[in-house]
C-alpha cells in the first residue's frame, strides 16, 4: 500500500482515530524534515517493531532560532518514509500549529537550561513541546527518537512519564559516518568533507575521555581538560563553547564520572553549532562506548 499522507493535523484525525480502534501497535517519529539516512534508520526501527508508522514532518518553529528559514522538500520527505517503512505521514504548518492565541509549552525547570540549551535557551523547551504534542496527537504505542539529540531523547522520556502518557520512548543509537565519527545531521548537510572530518574530532575526544575513565579516573576536572586539550589540538575553524561531564538525569556538571553520566561537548564556527556526547548508562557502555549505528 502507498504511504497515506495528510498535509494537515485536521486532516489526520479521522484516520488516527481507525488506528487506534484496531488495537494494533503504532510506532511514531517525529521530525523537521529535510530527511536524511539517520531520520530513515529511526523509521525502519519504528517499522521493525509495529504494526503502523506515523512520521511526521514540521519545522517546529519554536525550537528553531527566531526569523530562520528550514529548507526542506516535503515531497522528498514524504517518499523517503515511504521507502523506510512508513506507512503515514503527517505534515503540518505554523498557521495551524501555533495559532497567535497558542500559549501551552513543557516546562522541565533548570535541565531543560543545560547542554544544548546552555547555548540555545529556547530549545529544550521547543523541542519537547513539539514531540509531546505530537505524541499527545498520534497516541503511539512506542515513539522512536535518535540518540545524536541525547538532551531531547531524555528530555522527552522525562516529559511523558512526567505526564502519564502512555507511550514508550524507545532511544535509536546515533548514527554516525565510519570515516570520520560524524554523526548523520541536517545541521551538517553542507560542510565540504575536510570540515566533517574537523567535526569529527569532537567523537574522537569524547572516546579518550571515555577511555580514561574506563581506566579508573573519575576526577570531572582532568577528564574534561584532557577532552578540551585533544580538541583545542584539532580544531582549527571551530570554538570549544563548552565540555561537561553532566547528570544523565538533571544534567548539571558533576565533580566526579560516576554512572549514569554524559560526557557532552559543544563547538562553534560563529555560523554552525554543533553539539556530540556520550550517554553512559551502564558497565558495558562506559567499557565499549554506547552503540552506533555506522554508515559509510
Amino acid at each position: 500500500m502507498p504511504v497515506e499522507h495528510y498535509t494537515s493535523v485536521a486532516k489526520a484525525r479521522p484516520r488516527l482515530r481507525e488506528l487506534w480502534g484496531t488495537g494494533r501497535s503504532i510506532g511514531s517519529v517525529h521530525t523537521l524534515g529535510a530527511l536524511h539516512v539517520a531520520h530513515g534508520e529511526v523509521i525502519k526501527r519504528a517499522a521493525g517493531e509495529n504494526d503502523h508508522t506515523i512520521v511526521t514532518v514540521y519545522p517546529n518553529k519554536i525550537q528553531l532560532f527566531p526569523g530562520s528559514v528550514y529548507q526542506y522538500d516535503l515531497e522528498e520527505d514524504v517518499a523517503f518514509a515511504e521507502h523506510c517503512g512508513a506507512d503515514i505521514v503527517i505534515s503540518s504548518d505554523d498557521t495551524e500549529m501555533y495559532p497567535p492565541d497558542y500559549a501551552t509549552y513543557v516546562d522541565q525547570g533548570d535541565r531543560a537550561h543545560r547542554l544544548n540549551s546552555s547555548v540555545f535557551d529556547y530549545a529544550s523547551r521547543g523541542q519537547v513541546t513539539g514531540a509531546i504534542r505530537w505524541i499527545s496527537l498520534c497516541r503511539p504505542t512506542a515513539s522512536y527518537f535518535g540518540m545524536k539529540d541525547i538532551e531531547q531523547s531524555l528530555l522527552v522520556q522525562r516529559a511523558v512519564k512526567d505526564l502519564l502518557i502512555d507511550c514508550d520512548i524507545r532511544h535509536v543509537p546515533c548514527v554516525r559516518y565510519r570515516d570520520t565519527g560524524v554523526p548523520v545531521s541536517s545541521r551538517l548537510r553542507f560542510l565540504p568533507l575536510e570540515r566533517l572530518t574537523e567535526v569529527g574530532a569532537v567523537y574522537h575526544a569524547l572516546e579518550t575521555g571515555r577511555r580514561l575513565i574506563c581506566d579508573g579516573e573519575t576526577n570531572a576536572t582532568v577528564i574534561v581538560d584532557a577532552v578540551r586539550e585533544q580538541l583545542e589540538a584539532a580544531l582549527t575553524t571551530f570554538q570549544i563553547l563548552y565540555v561537561t561531564v553532566a547528570d544523565a538525569e538533571t544534567f548539571a556538571p558533576v565533580d566526579r564520572a560516576e554512572l549514569p553520566f554524559i560526557l557532552h561537548v559543544a563547538i562553534t564556527d560563529g555560523t554552525i553549532t554543533h553539539f556530540d556526547g556520550l550517554c553512559l548508562r551502564t558497565e558495558q557502555e562506559l567499557a565499549e562506548s554506547p552503540e552506533v549505528i555506522w554508515i559509510p
